[in-house]
Order: structure tokens, then sequence, then C-alpha cells
């Protein structure tokens, strides 16, 4: 009877471990983040003009790479600049353009 109940047990942790922790997002805590109302779908899509591209490239067993291009307006980048930043996330990898976006 004990070896049923460890094993149900087990398996009920197995199972819960495997369940997605819904954590609450700093807004729905009292965190703001930053001054501007958010959007409908709480995205970067959601100001008007911003486009936003992403790829994967797969190539057999060694190469998992990809890029993300944010357009903030449709216009001259270089005659109508907008502030810009570059966040390192895991510090891994070349980060190709952050020079670039220093410098402008």
């Amino acid at each position: 009877m004990r070896q049923t109940f460890t094993v149900h047990f087990l398996l009920s942790l197995a199972a819960a471990a495997q369940q997605p922790v819904q954590r609450p997002r700093a807004p729905e805590i009292g965190i703001p983040s930053g001054t501007l109302a958010r959007g409908a779908l709480d995205a970067i899509t959601d100001v008007a003009g911003v486009r936003v591209g992403h790829t994967t490239l797969v190539r057999g067993d060694e190469v998992r790479t990809g890029v993300t291009i944010i357009l903030p307006h449709p216009g001259n980048l270089f005659r109508d600049k907008v502030p810009g930043a570059v966040f390192v996330g895991n510090a891994f990898g070349k980060l190709a353009g952050s020079t670039q976006v220093e410098e402008l």
C-alpha cells in the first residue's frame, strides 16, 4: 500500500512540475513600465508605423542563429533618427551592428 502511495505521489509531483508557472507581469503587481499607456496587444507592434521582422537559420545539427529587425518608422532612419540602445541578453555570440547603434 505504501509503495502504491509513493508511486502516485511521485507521478503527481512530476505532473505538477510540467505545468507552466503563471507568474504575474510587472504591471499586474503595481510595477510601472514606462510613462505611456500599454497597447491592445501589449507589444511593440502596437505602436503605429513600427514594423518587426524575425528569421531563424537552422543548418544541420550545429547551426542555430537568428536575427530580429525593428523598423521604428517608414521614413529614412539616417535623416529622421530615433533613440536606440542595445541590450545583450545572454552575452554569447557576435552582436553585429551594435557599434553602429552606439555611434548613431
